[in-house]
């Protein structure tokens, strides 16, 4: 959730559809040939930079179980554009930037994981009970959020829109709302914005538990409007996923980054890993070549 300040949709879809709408990946420096890509699932101990307080612990990590481009399930004869990793829950093999920058994080940092899709909404109920011990899930850092969870150091910076059906010429300002329904997936910072939005602009709000509900809410126009990251509705529209959508409003509050969460005051070492292991993705290239994957 993001900026007051209004972009262009035709900034939008000309910057690239990913980081473009207003999403885009924090500043990191160019450098040299990324690491050699980890077989899928695991990296191997030992690797690069091997954390001397590593021990071994194969960590169970969440991803959101669908949230192009960040993750993806891989569709049968689907062809990814970079890492694929398989699921250890059973749901798949999983690609997108989520998914491959943990993975190239894994392969530095020389630690093991497996992947663990789940719906967004359970992810940090997850983490504070220990059924997993970090996640990577587009998940904006927030002050609220950090309650109960730390955060890594930003890998992703991200804005939200306010998306309409393509047919829809009534919404073009907040004051438009009044009287409409608003489509928010549960557990995001759009749906936090609705909620703490509908009394002031006079909309009700209507909570779905994925993105893919959401938008389908809107498309068949049983609900007006919703709030989705820039990366996501402007990959799903560049693809050609959500050609019934459009984007209304282009950025609605300042964008936060993305972060890597694990339970409050745990897993210290993992946490401490990803950092180190993000930093040196960034500097040897390997993040702009993941990003770039997903333009």
């Amino acid at each position: 959730m993001k900026k007051s300040f209004v972009l262009s949709l035709t900034a939008l879809l000309t910057v690239g559809m990913l980081a473009g709408c207003a999403g885009k990946p924090a500043s990191s420096p160019q450098a040299s040939a990324s690491p050699s890509a980890p077989p899928a699932g695991t990296a191997s101990s030992g690797g690069p930079t091997a954390n001397a307080d590593y021990d071994g612990t194969v960590y169970k990590i969440a991803c959101d179980a669908a949230y192009a481009p960040f993750s993806i399930q891989l569709g049968d004869g689907e062809k990814a554009p970079g890492t694929v990793v398989t699921s250890a829950n059973g749901m798949g093999d999983y690609y997108g930037i989520d998914v491959e920058l943990l993975d190239a994080v894994a392969q530095y940092e020389g630690f093991k994981y497996e992947l663990t899709p789940m719906d967004f909404s359970g992810i940090i109920p997850a983490l504070v009970s220990g059924t997993i011990d970090g996640s990577i899930a587009g998940m904006n850092i927030t002050e609220e959020r950090k309650q109960s969870v730390d955060f890594s150091d930003g890998y992703y910076e991200s804005g939200s829109a306010l998306v309409v059906n393509k047919d829809d010429t009534s919404i073009s300002s907040f004051e438009d709302l009044k009287g409409k329904v608003a489509a928010c997936k549960e557990g995001t910072t759009g749906m936090n914005w609705c909620q703490d939005n509908a009394d002031k602009y006079g909309f009700t709000v209507s909570v779905y538990p994925d993105s893919a509900s959401m938008m389908l809410a809107v498309s068949n126009k049983q609900a007006d409007f919703l709030i989705e990251d820039y990366p996501v509705i402007g990959y799903q529209i560049a693809i050609g996923e959500q050609g019934s959508l459009k984007v209304a409003i282009d950025a609605i509050e300042e964008a936060p980054q993305n972060g890597f969460a694990v339970k409050k005051s745990e897993n210290a070492t993992l946490l401490a890993m990803f950092n180190e292991g993000l930093a040196a993705v960034r500097a040897n290239g390997t993040y702009d070549k993941i990003v770039n994957n997903y333009k």
